[in-house]
């Protein structure tokens, strides 16, 4: 028989949604650009040009993957036997990640 923690299943889905929010609240562009400006004729101030766009976007992801383990965890905490099968898809998401 599997059993549960809800307590800390609550506890674990408000950490990962903070995570989320500090991750999400990352905005690295006005660095990047200071690097870029700081180095005009230099590979490295030409690269930095070119990874803020993405490095953004996964920033994005990496929140918008962490809020919904956060949501599914407390989905599993109010309804645990229903919500099993849904953290281990999330969690095979999580870890390895979509095409």
């Amino acid at each position: 028989m599997l059993r549960t923690d809800l307590t800390a299943l609550r506890i674990m889905a408000a950490g990962i949604r903070n995570e989320a929010t500090a991750i999400a609240a990352i905005d690295p562009i006005d660095l990047i650009a200071q690097v870029a400006r700081a180095m005009p004729n230099s590979a490295t101030g030409s690269a930095a040009l070119g990874v803020t766009e993405p490095l953004l976007a996964a920033l994005r992801r990496m929140s918008t993957h962490l809020n919904t383990f956060a949501d599914t965890a407390d989905h599993g905490a109010t309804t645990y036997e229903e919500t099993q099968h849904n953290l281990e898809t999330q969690l095979g998401t999580y870890l390895h990640g979509t095409s």
